[in-house]
């Protein structure tokens, strides 16, 4: 079988047109009415998806309200305490007394308490806390001192001794002279 296609025929034409016209219109449907449909279809159910976790995260984190409010009050006990720990500026004297108080309970002569200035360079105005060496000249026995080093690292206050100096005392063989490098720290209440 044998069919010639005539191009010339009016009919054979409107046929190739309708053809065309047909394939024209299936391919503008295709492009730009279902494939935006079909990808805004698939943004909302991957959006839906986000949602769903989001929500699930949400209900998630609300069943455990009561736990964060705990840990938050453990948390605001902690500051409390370390803030109690590190005293303010303004609170020296008092820590001084005390380190003098420790001392005369442990049966360290005190001759003398002097907080060492620190250097404008070396404070660092963007901290929460300020490093303050105290040097403490005593007289005391070994033992004593031993007391006395035992308070001051038990202390209620951050404390460490980074340097010690014991000297033998001539005119009293039992008791030597003592230097102590103390180091605490002071808190800034308004940063």
């Amino acid at each position: 079988m044998n069919v010639k296609f005539d191009f010339k025929n009016p009919k054979n034409q409107m046929v190739v047109l309708a053809a065309l016209v047909a394939i024209l219109v299936v391919m503008v449907y295709i492009n730009f009415l279902l494939v935006p449909q079909v990808i805004r279809v698939v943004g909302v159910a991957v959006k839906n998806s986000k949602a769903k976790t989001e929500i699930k995260e949400v209900k998630n984190e609300i069943t455990n309200i009561d736990k964060y409010k705990k840990g938050i009050g453990a948390y605001k006990d902690k500051v409390e305490k370390y803030e109690h720990m590190l005293p303010a500026e303004q609170e020296i004297p008092s820590l001084l007394e005390n380190l003098s108080a420790m001392a005369k309970s442990s049966g360290v002569k005190i001759v003398g308490i002097t907080p060492v200035a620190v250097p404008e360079n070396k404070q660092k105005t963007d901290q929460v806390y300020q490093e303050i060496p105290i040097l403490i000249s005593a007289r005391s026995g070994y033992h004593e001192l031993g007391s006395f080093l035992a308070k001051l690292e038990s202390a209620d206050r951050f404390m460490k001794v980074v340097d010690i100096d014991v000297r033998a005392n001539r005119s009293t063989p039992r008791k030597h002279d003592v230097e102590l490098l103390v180091l605490t720290y002071i808190l800034f209440k308004g940063r």
